[in-house]
């Protein structure tokens, strides 16, 4: 039945090749547990990993580069993002939770349509998602050695991954407030004030401030600056753009100002993070 608790607890994991992950979604492990499970805290992932909660409610925790916390009630997913330092666990009555990590360039497709957000990382679903069978399979295909199955591995992450996206709706608002929140996060670079990007979306202050905390756990102004953050770091590591241009391109014309507000963010001056994560010879 579509949403049915897991019938024991299992965790498997997997070192799946290098091609794979180049060209496929590569499977590092899956598992499922039911009950009042332990919490995680102040954990960080090598990889991506959704956690799909088909029943009961939790929390999900960010703690860098500041604390937030997001409510988590079934059915929704949560997502794990690399490097992230992150927590989560049940309320006192437990959940089932259904989880999966993986790398692979091929996930940018699905980001592109609106998974795995790192500004968004509980995603409330409108419908339970069948597992029985998937992670049924799932299971036998970790469990096994070779290129078969960790091709079958990926095919069924994909899998998955679709059946979120089928199951992503309005539920009590949930597609209102998503539109709300990805419309934003593609304006964030324009310098606009609060009440203009209120207008500019035919919705009151409060109503997008709301939208916004709800669905990132951020104020609206602290999500603006994740989202030209994360932009900032994205240029920083891949092109050689001076630090003013890169300012100007995220929404600051400042760059003294922005130097301030990603060193006090990010915890290193935008110097210092480029020499750390550029593959570019910058001169």
């Amino acid at each position: 039945m579509s949403g049915d608790a897991p019938a024991e607890h299992w965790s498997r994991y997997a070192s799946p090749r290098i091609a794979l992950r180049q060209f496929l979604l590569a499977c590092h492990g899956a598992g499922e547990q039911v009950g009042h499970v332990p919490p995680f805290t102040r954990r960080r992932l090598p990889s991506h990993g959704l956690v799909y909660i088909s029943k009961g409610r939790g929390t999900y925790i960010e703690y860098h580069p500041r604390r937030i916390e997001v409510p988590v009630e079934a059915p929704a997913v949560i997502w794990l993002v690399p490097g992230v330092e992150h927590g989560y666990g049940p309320d006192p009555g437990g959940w089932s939770e259904h989880w999966i990590l993986f790398t692979g360039q091929s996930f940018a497709a699905f980001e592109e349509l609106g998974l795995g957000s790192r500004h968004r990382p509980v995603l409330p679903l409108f419908q339970l998602i069948e597992t029985e069978a998937l992670f049924g399979e799932l299971r036998g295909f970790v469990e096994t050695v070779g290129a078969r199955s960790e091709i079958a591995a990926s095919l069924a992450i994909q899998r998955f991954l679709l059946a979120v996206l089928h199951a992503v709706g309005d539920r009590d608002g949930t597609e209102d407030r998503s539109s709300l929140v990805d419309s934003i996060a593609r304006d964030a670079t324009r310098p606009m004030s609060v009440p203009e990007r209120a207008r500019a979306l035919g919705v009151s202050v409060r109503e997008l401030g709301d939208a916004v905390k709800a669905a990132t756990g951020l104020t609206l102004n602290d999500f603006v600056i994740e989202v030209r953050l994360a932009k900032a770091q994205a240029l920083l590591a891949e092109t050689r753009l001076d630090v003013g241009r890169i300012a100007s391109s995220v929404g600051y014309g400042d760059p003294a100002y922005f130097s301030r507000i990603f060193t006090r963010r990010i915890g290193m001056s935008p110097t210092v993070f480029r020499a750390q994560q550029s593959r570019n010879s910058v001169g």
